[in-house]
């Protein structure tokens, strides 16, 4: 793998994808749902250009969480992989522990803070938002 690229999949191995780049932000989300859907207490995206991403074996399974956005997952184990809003959005979220080298990541914010679980106040330092700004 270059140094400018990316990859990641889910635990069984049967969904891989690539990233062209180091992604352009992440955040922990403390949403609801995104604790729902993961089964953690928050989740990190890497948000990334949707022209820089793609899978590269098999391909998650998805639904539409909301009525503005659709999360993909593997099938077979579960994993959770995007996030995209619906429409003409030009960028899509990838979870950073489905990276091969999640280190390469550093978070900057936490999103949803009024969501968050008390005890998953880490006082890291980052700036904290109430909304997905």
């Amino acid at each position: 793998m270059s140094a400018a690229k990316l990859a990641g999949g889910c635990l069984c191995g049967a969904v891989r994808y690539e990233i062209d780049g180091a992604g352009e932000s992440a955040s922990h989300c403390h949403c609801g749902m995104c604790r729902k859907a993961s089964g953690a207490a928050f989740v990190t995206w890497l948000g990334v250009a949707q022209d820089k991403f793609r899978y590269t074996l098999g391909a998650p399974a998805s639904y539409r969480s909301s009525d503005i956005a659709r999360r993909a997952f593997c099938a077979a184990c579960g994993s959770p992989l995007q996030f995209d809003y619906h429409g003409t959005h030009d960028h899509t979220h990838i979870t950073v522990g489905s990276l091969d080298e999640p280190e390469r990541v550093t978070p900057e914010r936490h999103i949803w803070v009024q969501s968050r679980i008390p005890w998953a106040d880490y006082g890291d330092g980052l700036p904290e938002f109430s909304g997905e700004d």
